[in-house]
């Protein structure tokens, strides 16, 4: 009898995991429906990604904060490795650029981007001989770019072109495009950290600070918070797509170009960025400290809702620009300089391209929108 009576409770248990093994294995399938399995490789790639990135913020964000020389010596190796990068992509299948080609692009590269500090304290020597001293700040209220020097890369590469049999005419476009739009974006990314001196007045009163009449905090403290605004809404959105594409990414938005990317990335990526940087900027303001007085403030609050929503879309405009010229050349990475990040230019794409972006809107907004009047049209 005790055996007869345990045979339904038996066959109870057995229907009753039958049937959560039913239920998990619907949870389980409606949750890889919504988020996708992670596999070891791209566990790995994430561990590398985060590792790496705290490496990057240790190493440049002291550089940033003391500004001057410290961070122009750090845009001078930035750029460096990303010239050599810009020279190597062409060449993935042979070497067929003459060291005049290599020589010439890293002058080309300094020239473009240092030219307007150049100027600008040639112009200050000028005016006021007696007290001058060289500074990297000096009147930096824009990016510029040398007509001259400009003249003189456009030329020398389609000539390469008419001498060098190697040398073809994508070659010289590919050469005269990069170094322009590389060159202005390290530019862009000087201005972004010393603009702030420039218009300064709105703090003083009618008189720019420049690097060393400022205070402390203002030196190392208010001036920096432009640049942070750019690099947060640039990276957060980075961030935002990546772990948004990776979790819950099914819709590619440009197979071609790049294969990863994600409406559902896409969207992250823009929502993340603008509530990070936007939040940056409110709380910065109501402690009193805005990012550009008198422009990213809260009296100007439709600046920053401008910028905090452009940075994100530009962002993916300039990672997509660069993954095309990948892609043109068959290459997965511009280098290797940054390990699972690949090279400078494939970690500084999309900062590139939001720089140039914000120094040009920096300086009609600081005109009042006024585009006639400022020096960039």
């Amino acid at each position: 009898m005790a055996d007869i009576e345990k045979e339904p409770q038996e066959n109870k248990s057995s229907e009753e995991s039958s049937s959560a093994d039913v239920v998990n294995s619907r949870l389980t399938t409606k949750k890889q429906h919504y988020m996708n399995n992670l596999n070891l490789d791209t566990k790995a790639s994430m561990k590398n990604r985060i590792l790496v990135s705290i490496f990057l913020v240790l190493i440049c964000v002291p550089c940033i904060i003391v500004g001057n020389y410290v961070f122009a010596v750090l845009i001078l190796l930035a750029s460096s490795i990303a010239c050599h990068e810009i020279i190597k992509a062409p060449q993935s299948i042979e070497n067929k650029f003459s060291n005049l080609i290599y020589v010439f692009s890293y002058f080309m590269m300094f020239a473009l981007i240092y030219w307007v500090i150049l100027k600008n304290n040639l112009v200050e020597l000028g005016q006021n001989p007696e007290n001058f001293v060289f500074d990297l700040s000096s009147q930096f209220n824009g990016p510029r770019i040398s007509l001259t020097v400009f003249s003189i890369c456009i030329a020398f590469f389609f000539f390469n072109v008419i001498l060098d049999p190697k040398f073809k005419i994508h070659d010289a476009f590919y050469f005269i495009s990069m170094l322009f739009i590389v060159s202005i974006g390290f530019q862009s990314i000087l201005y972004l950290r010393y603009c702030p001196f420039t218009y300064s007045s709105e703090i003083t009163g009618g008189v720019s600070w420049n690097y060393y009449s400022a205070p402390y905090e203002f030196r190392y403290g208010q001036s920096i918070l432009l640049i942070l605004y750019m690099l947060i809404g640039t990276c957060m959105n980075d961030v935002g797509a990546y772990f948004i594409g990776v979790l819950f990414g099914k819709h590619k938005m440009s197979p071609r170009i790049s294969p990863k990317k994600t409406y559902e990335g896409l969207c992250g990526g823009i929502i993340i960025s603008f509530v990070c940087s936007g939040l940056f900027a409110l709380i910065l303001d109501l402690c009193n400290v805005p990012i550009l007085a008198g422009i990213l403030d809260i009296s100007h609050f439709y600046n920053v809702i401008i910028l905090s929503l452009l940075m994100p879309a530009f962002a993916v405009f300039g990672d997509l620009i660069f993954s095309a010229i990948k892609r043109y050349y068959k290459i997965k990475d511009f280098g290797t300089a940054l390990r699972s990040h690949g090279g400078i230019l494939d970690r500084l794409d999309s900062i590139l391209v939001v720089s140039i972006m914000m120094s040009l809107f920096i300086e009609v907004m600081s005109k009042g929108w006024n585009f006639m009047s400022t020096g960039i049209y």
